[in-house]
């Protein structure tokens, strides 16, 4: 028996665990197939924070950032710059607003970042 996985079920690769719990739950199917779906292709999120520290060479910057909506709780984050001049002029203790991209292999990448009073 063979089970085609709907692109609701498989909304990104790092959800593709999920598929692998179904198959194990719906023994002996199989899973031939899993719609990717343009939704995941990098979706831009804007949010609102503040800076708590840096990762060794500013190679990250951890955010406790409030509500996402539509993507996460209010908790502290990691955020890779897409460039590290993006961080420059940033200090920990900053407020900041900043949109980013969740990547398909569960990276998030800073597209901007600006101090807020």
């Amino acid at each position: 028996m063979a089970l085609v996985v709907p692109a609701r079920l498989a909304v990104c690769a790092r959800r593709v665990l999920l598929a692998g719990v179904l198959s194990a739950t719906l023994a002996p199917t199989y899973i031939v197939a899993i719609a990717r779906p343009a939704a995941c292709a990098s979706k831009q999120y804007h949010a609102k924070g503040v800076v708590k520290s840096f990762g060794a060479n500013r190679a990250y910057v951890n955010i406790a950032h409030d509500d996402i909506p539509g993507y996460m709780m209010a908790m502290t984050m990691s955020f890779e710059p897409k460039a590290k001049a993006q961080l420059d002029g940033i200090t920990e203790k900053d407020h900041v607003e900043f949109d980013f991209v969740d990547s398909d292999d569960g990276h998030r990448v800073l597209i901007a970042i600006q101090k807020k009073d």
